[in-house]
């Protein structure tokens, strides 16, 4: 049955509401580059000033054996702060894909990601009938939530399978996480504050809403590990 046109104060509501939507994902998208730089970067340069002061230090006393020794880690926490800026830039950067690229190719570029950083063995199955309309907006959003999910299993959950997977029903299209690790319960890591890891499910959700869908959390087969799952309502495929 067709649905009867909207008037023109539904199409401006919806519009003010994909804007409130797309500007409470950009406020924890600056809130999730903060908490990478600060539990990252900004660490690791806190420590290589510390580790400058002690060559200092060794420089002045004579210890050239000694500062030779903490000048092989001060290079080495050189190196690592610059594979830390890497990753945090990786995550950020869009996929080099065509607008028209399929989601299963978009999601492919987080799975890539997740491989190159080391992450756990990964089995990506696609039970999709065929290919839904996404918009590149939409598939871009559903590559950022796949790509912060894996990182935050990479992190914390110590899994070594991992699962995503692609499905749907006559409604429905879902995007589905599932690993094998120690899990968590979702209520406690949401009520954290934003620079001890609290805003990255609020993010995640944030996302979701974007896309008019939902993101929903729970711990996995018989209480082990954890499923992340995004439901995105087939009416708003194609529509953001």
């Amino acid at each position: 049955m067709k649905q009867p046109d909207q008037t023109p104060r539904q199409r401006s509501r919806k519009r003010t509401m994909t804007v409130e939507r797309a500007l409470e994902t950009l406020e924890n998208e600056r809130r999730y580059v903060a908490r990478e730089l600060h539990d990252g970067v900004a660490q690791t340069t806190l420590q290589l000033g510390l580790q400058a002061g002690i060559c200092r230090k060794l420089l002045e006393r004579g210890n050239l054996d000694m500062l030779a020794q903490e000048l092989a880690a001060l290079e080495a926490r050189v190196q690592l702060a610059s594979t830390q800026v890497r990753e945090v830039i990786a995550e950020m950067r869009p996929p080099r894909l065509e607008p028209d690229a399929s989601l299963q190719e978009y999601l492919k570029t987080a799975v890539d990601t997740h491989v190159e950083r080391g992450g756990a063995w990964l089995e990506f199955q696609d039970n999709l009938s065929a290919q839904p309309p996404f918009s590149p907006a939409q598939k871009l959003t559903l590559t950022r939530m796949v790509q912060e999910a894996l990182l935050n299993v990479r992190k914390h959950a110590q899994a070594t399978n991992i699962r995503l997977s692609l499905s749907e029903d006559a409604n429905y299209v879902y995007v589905t996480i599932t690993d094998n690790g120690r899990g968590f319960e979702p209520a406690e890591i949401e009520a954290r504050p934003v620079d001890r890891g609290g805003a990255g499910l609020a993010n995640l959700r944030a996302r979701a809403r974007t896309l008019g869908g939902r993101l929903t959390i729970a711990r996995g087969t018989g209480g082990q590990g954890t499923e992340m799952k995004v439901v995105v309502p087939k009416k708003f495929i194609g529509q953001i």
